[in-house]
């Protein structure tokens, strides 16, 4: 059956399951488990890839809410915002330095500069004055502790290394403090914030990524689908079957075993009906057709005499006499 399938639908089909089978594989060494590719064994447990981005992604907020906040304690319009921006910049400092050691002591390496989206935010702050920097101020850094703060919370509770774990409980404070001392000031736009993820596909931890290998798979199936349909039209019929007739009833089959009534006796052949048989019709005798020849008369055969068993023949020349 498969040769009466499209051959560039059977390799969309098997193109798509070796697709399938690639990006679950990659999918499972990204992961990563303890033990394998991605973690390292250190003295306080292993250390997985969340726990590296952990300390990235907190060294990196220090170094430009730091210098920001320090910015707002002389440039921000209100006494309430210049408060805040004293607190934020002495507190990332402590957070900074406490990154810094953990960081250290597992080995791992943190950045050193903001990166490029970053230092455009401290850009556009520079520019600002009044109370449109106080509002810009507060929430830039609102919306950016707002990111940060899931991340800490998500290893707080999923990581194995202990010296990790202290570390985000130690964040978890800091940034949910920053939060708070933010909100103080009344010029938060919440409408504005980054909104939660849903709990549909893409909910509880799932990404994008991990929406590929279904996907692959149920075209697959689609694909599969349509070539079984397409074999299945180009498929011949059965050639010289009869096409039969319902069967005969029981009523049927009654009538037909009823016998048909002998016919009424012919005027001139009475005797028909009751023997069944054809009437003789009389014609003339071989006698009465004319002369016929006799076998003798035919040609020169001579008459053979009946005398028994053996007949013998009529010379037909002069006689030979013959000594003995």
């Amino acid at each position: 059956m498969l040769r009466r399938v499209p051959r560039a639908l059977r390799t969309a089909v098997i193109v798509a399951v070796l697709l399938a089978i690639s990006a679950s594989i990659a999918q499972s060494w990204a992961s990563g488990t303890p033990g394998t590719a991605g973690y390292t064994q250190t003295e306080w447990g292993p250390l997985g890839p969340a726990d590296r981005d952990l300390l990235v992604k907190v060294r990196l907020a220090g170094l430009w809410e730091a210098p920001t906040g320090q910015q707002a304690e002389q440039q921000a319009s209100r006494a309430e915002v210049q408060t805040v921006g004293t607190n934020i910049h002495h507190e990332h400092v402590e957070l900074d330095q406490l990154v810094m050691k953990t960081a250290d002591q597992l080995g791992v390496l943190v950045p050193s500069r903001p990166t490029a989206e970053q230092l455009s935010w401290m850009n556009e702050m520079s520019a600002l004055t009044g109370t449109d920097y106080d509002r810009v101020f507060v929430q830039r850094l609102r919306a950016a502790h707002g990111t940060v703060l899931p991340v800490i919370a998500a290893v707080r509770v999923s990581t194995r290394n202990e010296l990790v774990r202290q570390f985000a409980a130690q964040a978890d404070e800091y940034v949910t403090r920053h939060i708070g001392y933010l909100e103080s000031t009344g010029l938060v736009d919440y409408s504005a914030l980054p909104e939660a993820p849903s709990p549909g596909l893409l909910g509880s931890g799932r990404g994008p990524a991990d929406l590929i290998v279904p996907a692959l798979v149920v075209l697959a199936a689609v694909l599969a689908a349509i070539a079984l349909f397409t074999a299945m039209r180009r498929r011949p019929g059965p050639v010289g079957v009869p096409v039969r007739g319902p069967a005969p009833d029981a009523t049927a089959r009654a009538i037909a075993a009823i016998a048909a009534p002998a016919p009424p006796p012919h005027s001139r052949y009475p005797e028909s009906h009751i023997t069944g048989s054809y009437p003789r019709i009389p014609g003339p005798r071989v006698s009465q057709t004319g002369p016929h020849p006799r076998v003798s008369d035919t040609g020169p055969h001579p008459q053979v005499s009946d005398t028994g068993s053996h007949s013998r023949a009529a010379p037909t020349g002069p006689r030979h006499s013959v000594k003995r």
